[in-house]
């Protein structure tokens, strides 16, 4: 047995599981009934699409041990995660349930541990898609195959021979555009009832908002919302493609008070400035037109902190305040070309309150509901943001071409993207192109960047990046890759002594051949790289080359063996330069298609600096249709000779990891 040390959960944790406990058994109580009466009632998994009842979903659990804590890291060396997602299906109204409760949940940090219910159409649509793949291969293996293909051809024909087939078989070529992107799936909604593929009744549920409560990740545009944890709820409506309504609200943060020890030098001293204040955040999104096709939509945001939440002396917090955030935002995305052509763009600005506690002022020169938004605070402050986008796709030729434009103020703030760079001007362009039948591809891309958009800097600050690569997969040849991408970083600074242009390239290669060695199969490959920078007056040049080979054999019985060596070689300006040579070599074996048993040795010896060792093992297997548990054993023992172990130097370190999980 897997020695996992299990801490015991939070409240919440506990009350998650009672919670996910109640409503398994419910929803296999209730399954369990409909089976008795009818045995296409209910399907466990997508055994019976039809079925009034459906339950279908999956659980993971994954336990693990180390005998040292990784140098750095708050992860601690025992923990447990365990994930159930189950999603029941009444009459084609998909209900889920996302529960997440793991030993790393404490008190002086944010919540790992999450539950939320949800309601979503999407999944439905995923299970109708599934069914219409399912439908077009037997379609293809059919004697309906050649006059699907020939379709366009033959239209004349049959619309004067058979249109009831001419109508069927224009039905399955919508399908067919939807499974590749051309066309959208609530456009093929017809389509899809007239091949008895989506009932009358899944119709009217695709019809549905998407409703989550709990904790849930709402996204509306990479300017004003996406992707927080928010704890609430949200309701998402799209109906017919024309209005369109998007709502979330809920706390992002709760209050935590935590003191931590900070050591300057010789001093030390105790801050809160790692606590949090509690925040809440309301968010509105308003428009007209389809989310993922044309459409112009109004964006809200308001989110604040709760200064009551917390209260720390003047002498314990430096940067810790409570703040005040108001966006508003419009979006909007057009075809000028339908299924070519793609435009979109977006405009926000924001206005925030660094510190709700600062003193306020009055003033006849604003008008009464802006001070009002900002509380006429003395630390307020905005910004403007905008971002647009140019797509070209001509599938007919393989040509893909891609503009963007994107300009963030340095007073712009968004609580709803808390990692957004700000300061920001970046325009870059990319094409992509692919020629005999893609077996010839190729692409260049070139972004440039600059900040200080208030000159309020000594310099401002550029990065020009460009690349070109080139791809050959011609069959029953070799796979060939070639890239090349160099990178500049410059400031414009009159200060000689300040000024630095740093320029970076990168060249990298690959190549591979699968082929067979009698009754073996056998696949080799090489990669090589190299990367070098360039200073001002050389203070920090550095270059890295590499180069990788690998080679793998299987039988005929399911034993496969891989192996590799590689050699990296660095130099770097006023350091020696160094040489790492690496080994590896693994391999795999299937015992009776229920177990599959792995193992591998790594070697790297930097000359005069370190050596590295270690190995694993791997066993996974199928417990039925019950669960898949796959046990991995790591062993590594690091020797650095330059660098103490506190540090991050030597050690050696034994994890095991136990996973078991299930999908269905």
């Amino acid at each position: 047995m897997l020695p996992v040390t299990l801490a015991r959960p939070s409240w919440i944790g506990r009350t998650v599981i009672r919670i996910g406990i109640r409503c398994l058994s419910a929803a296999l109580c209730l399954a369990s009934t409909a089976a008795t009466v009818h045995a296409q009632w209910f399907s466990f998994g997508n055994t019976h699409p039809d079925a009034a009842v459906m339950l279908t979903g999956g659980y993971r659990f994954v336990g693990q041990t180390a005998d040292r804590q990784g140098t750095f890291q708050d992860r601690p060396e025992d923990l447990w995660r365990m994930e159930f997602n189950p999603t029941l299906s009444i009459v084609g109204v998909p209900i889920t349930a996302n529960i997440l409760v793991s030993s790393e949940q404490r008190g002086i940090r944010q919540d790992i541990d999450a539950f939320s219910l949800t309601l979503d159409p999407a999944v439905l649509e995923r299970m109708v898609m599934a069914r219409a793949t399912n439908a077009l291969r037997d379609v293809y293996n059919s004697a309906q195959a050649d006059a699907l293909r020939t379709l366009d051809e033959k239209r004349d024909s049959l619309q004067q021979s058979n249109p009831d087939q001419l109508a069927t078989l224009d039905a399955y070529k919508q399908v067919e555009q939807v499974r590749d992107g051309g066309v959208n799936f609530h456009d093929a909604k017809d389509a899809l009832q007239r091949l008895g593929i989506m009932s009358k009744a899944e119709y009217i549920v695709s019809l549905l908002p998407t409703v989550g409560i709990g904790a849930i990740y709402p996204s509306f545009t990479p300017l004003t919302l996406n992707g927080i944890r928010l704890q609430g709820g949200s309701l998402e409506w799209n109906p017919g493609g024309t209005l369109y309504v998007h709502a979330a609200t809920g706390t992002t943060q709760r209050p935590i008070t935590r003191l931590d020890t900070v050591r300057l030098d010789s001093s030390e001293y105790t801050t809160f400035d790692n606590s949090a204040f509690g925040r809440e955040l309301h968010a509105l999104r308003l428009g007209f037109g389809r989310k993922d096709g044309a459409h112009l939509f109004l964006t809200g945001l308001w989110a604040q902190d709760d200064p009551a939440s917390q209260r720390f002396g003047d002498s314990t917090v430096t940067v810790l305040t409570p703040q005040r955030n108001v966006i508003l935002g419009v979006d909007m995305r057009v075809e000028p070309i339908p299924g070519i052509w793609v435009l979109q763009a977006e405009v926000a600005g924001s206005a925030n309150v660094a510190n709700l506690n600062a003193p306020t002022f009055a003033t006849d020169a604003v008008p009464p509901w802006v001070l009002g938004i900002v509380d006429s605070s003395l630390t307020a402050y905005g910004g403007l943001a905008g971002a647009v986008t140019s797509t070209l796709n001509l599938r007919s030729t393989g040509t893909r071409f891609t503009g963007s434009y994107r300009q963030i103020g340095p007073g712009y703030r968004s609580l709803g993207v808390p990692n957004l760079r700000t300061d920001l001007l970046r325009y870059d362009v990319r094409l992509d192109q692919s020629a005999w039948k893609r077996q010839v591809t190729g692409s260049v891309f070139y972004r440039r960047d600059h900040d200080n958009l208030i000159p309020w800097k000594r310099s401002t600050t550029s990065v020009t990046s460009l690349g070109v690569s080139l791809g050959l997969n011609i069959r029953k040849l070799p796979f060939l890759r070639l890239t090349y991408a160099p990178y500049v970083q410059e400031n414009s600074s009159v200060d000689t002594a300040l000024q630095f242009r740093n320029t970076t390239s990168q060249v990298m290669g690959a190549m591979g051949y699968s082929y067979r060695l009698g009754s073996m199969g056998a696949s080799s490959s090489l990669n090589v790289a190299r990367q070098w920078t360039n200073t001002k007056n050389q203070q920090a040049d550095n270059s890295v080359q590499s180069i990788n080979v690998t080679q793998s054999l299987s039988w005929q019985f399911p034993l496969t063996v891989s192996g590799g060596l590689g050699l990296i070689q660095q130099e770097a300006t006023g350091a020696a330069s160094t040489t790492i040579t690496m080994v590896d070599v693994s391999a795999s074996y299937v015992i009776a298609d229920l177990l599959t048993t792995s193992g591998g040795l790594t070697l790297a010896f930097e000359s005069e600096a370190s050596t590295r060792s270690g190995f694993y093992l791997n066993a996974n297997m199928a417990l039925w249709d019950a669960a898949v548990i796959d046990l991995r054993a790591e062993r590594t023992l690091f020797d650095e000779r330059r660098i103490p172990p506190i540090l991050g130097g030597s050690y050696n370190e034994t994890l095991v990891r136990l996973t078991i999980s299930k999908y269905w």
